[in-house]
């Protein structure tokens, strides 16, 4: 392949690749660091989260830093989102107007001088990792907190309003199949799923013998997950003879204490990265929901390339892309019913050969990075 260079403008430090979004940021850089693109890195940070790092000279030409504003009593009142006026920096500009190379604005987060006019002619294509204000919508419906529904509720307004800029692109790249539509009415939408650490599991016996147990992980100090939680807890954990485990990132005390409760719910809780891969290949079921439908859920890839069987409810099956891989029910009687049943499968070496042919249909790094390389 020819050579190409690219700018990339990211939301936040890919590294560690510690959550959904900035996991399908980080392999994308080092598919395309394979292919041969030479990338030129610019990226907000602040502190108390990702820092710089080393790591990311390794898959990219040059890596800029710049720090992201968190002053909120002035970005709160600003026209423009928060998630986008706090990564505002003319030094961003000055940098990008030094070429005429392409530039990739990873999420709306990014797209501050997505319209600016000194970068008109340039090539520009936006990832985009959800329909965001519709995602804001949907945590204000489950926020208990009055100023901090009112906050995103504000936030989803102002989204919807910006999400119009998009047109500006020439390619916007869809990280779910289901946004592929909505965004298409605003420029030429291609569908490129998430990027992530491709290993497929390899069955062990000693795993096979372990007790069964179901498993539902993700960051519990999110509302979306603590609602997940609470369906688990109220609904699935009393009626199921089989153990619930419930592994994740800062769960709130109201939540431990509920887990403490129920009699067969064990909480694990911020589990390091073995600990999690040893609960994801040990369960042997995985159970994951979701009530809001928003983007790919990368958890969902962990558990279908490290795990056994995996049931999720309809909002988490992305335009069915995963019928012939997931079990799909919603009502918790129809969950209970799969769980029993599952439970006396064996998830055997043919099993997980056969969902590997099927993840590579979609889910192969490669593939979707030459897709990207192509439109340069």
């Amino acid at each position: 392949m020819t050579n190409k260079t690219l700018h990339i403008v990211l939301f936040d430090v890919p590294y560690p690749a510690n959550y959904g979004g900035i996991i399908d940021v980080f392999y994308k850089l080092k598919s395309l660091h394979q292919l041969g693109v030479k990338i030129i890195c610019h990226c907000f940070y602040y502190n108390g989260h990702n820092e710089p790092t080393k790591e990311l000279n390794k898959y990219c030409h040059s890596v800029i830093y710049y720090k992201r504003k968190t002053q909120l009593s002035k970005l709160l009142f600003s026209k423009l989102p928060y998630i986008i006026s706090s990564r505002s920096t003319t030094k961003l500009l000055s940098n990008l107007k030094k070429d005429d190379h392409p530039i990739l604005f990873e999420g709306i987060h990014s797209c501050y001088f997505l319209n600016h006019p000194e970068l008109k002619n340039r090539k520009k294509i936006v990832r985009t990792h959800n329909i965001e204000h519709d995602y804001y919508e949907g945590l204000a419906k489950i926020e208990p907190g009055f100023l901090k529904q009112l906050y995103l509720n504000r936030e989803a307004k102002k989204l919807k309003q910006f999400e119009s800029k998009l047109k500006l692109a020439d390619y916007l790249l869809s990280i779910s199949k289901m946004d592929v539509n909505h965004f298409s009415e605003y420029s030429k939408t291609i569908h490129i799923p998430p990027f992530f650490n491709q290993k497929l599991r390899t069955l062990n016996s000693q795993v096979e013998d372990t007790p069964k147990f179901c498993l539902f992980q993700g960051n519990l100090s999110v509302s979306e997950n603590i609602d997940a939680v609470n369906f688990i807890l109220n609904e699935i954990a009393p009626k199921c003879d089989y153990l619930i485990k419930i592994a994740g990132k800062n769960p709130t005390q109201h939540l431990k204490d509920k887990i403490q409760n129920s009699s067969n719910v064990l909480l694990i809780e911020n589990p390091s990265e073995e600990d999690m891969e040893n609960e994801l290949q040990t369960a042997h079921v995985n159970l994951l929901f979701t009530f809001q439908q928003t983007g790919v859920k990368l958890k969902l890839i962990n558990a279908l390339q490290q795990g056994k069987h995996v049931i999720i409810n309809s909002l988490m099956n992305d335009s069915e892309l995963f019928n012939n891989l997931c079990t799909i029910q919603d009502s918790p009687k129809e969950i209970i019913i799969s769980i029993n049943k599952l439970m006396a499968i064996p998830f055997t070496q043919d099993l997980t050969d056969n969902r590997a042919i099927i993840f590579k249909t979609y889910f192969d790094n490669t593939r979707n990075a030459k897709l990207i390389f192509e439109i340069l």
